[in-house]
């Protein structure tokens, strides 16, 4: 699955007809043959709107009264031929929430949860961006552009509105302090503060 990074929106997976039927060589008898018809229509819709989670998938198409194995089966076909991959869809996410968001770990975390990823998938690409990121350098950005706009108010209510400006972010501990703290010394007309109060 892939996301144009200029527009930010969902790009769907140019395949064939044949391609996206391709797992149909395994169909069990025992599925409804209109049911899977069903759940391939609903399925292909969906999927041309976003990219979906495995569970956002098969809640869509249990939504639409599916059975659970009808549901579960498209889930499996949509796999195999790589129109669902949660990995995927969550380093794609995360890419996007970084760069739109600024969010940090556990702000990431909550984001890819309520998409309805797997566990293994999030824990995966989150491990992946740790590698890569810099978080240092993304707080001093995002503390630098909320300073700019906060206007004139005093040293504690700059320092409490910042803190909770990042941790609404999944920024937080002494990478956060740190940072607030530069900025707000390095505001016109500011007092410097001792590193540790």
């Amino acid at each position: 699955m892939s996301e144009s990074a200029d527009a930010g929106q969902w790009v769907a997976p140019v395949i064939s007809l044949a391609g996206a039927r391709a797992g149909r060589a395994h169909e069990p008898d025992v599925l409804d043959a209109d049911e899977r018809a069903r759940a391939e229509t609903i399925s292909m819709r969906a999927l041309g709107r976003k990219g979906l989670s495995r569970r956002e998938l098969t809640d869509r198409l249990r939504e639409n009264d599916l059975s659970p194995e009808v549901a579960e089966y498209e889930a499996d076909r949509l796999e195999r031929v790589g129109l669902i991959d949660d990995g995927e869809l969550a380093r794609v996410l995360i890419d996007r929430l970084v760069a739109r968001k600024g969010l940090g770990r556990g702000a990431l975390k909550a984001e890819l949860q309520q998409r309805k990823l797997s566990a293994e998938a999030i824990e995966q690409a989150v491990a992946e961006h740790d590698a890569e990121a810099d978080p240092a350098a993304l707080v001093e950005q995002l503390v630098a552009d909320r300073v700019r706009r906060m206007g004139s108010l005093d040293r504690a209510t700059a320092e409490r509105r910042l803190m909770s400006y990042l941790q609404r972010k999944g920024h937080g501990g002494a990478l956060a302090q740190q940072a607030v703290r530069r900025a707000l010394d390095g505001a016109p007309g500011a007092r410097r503060t001792p590193e540790f109060e």
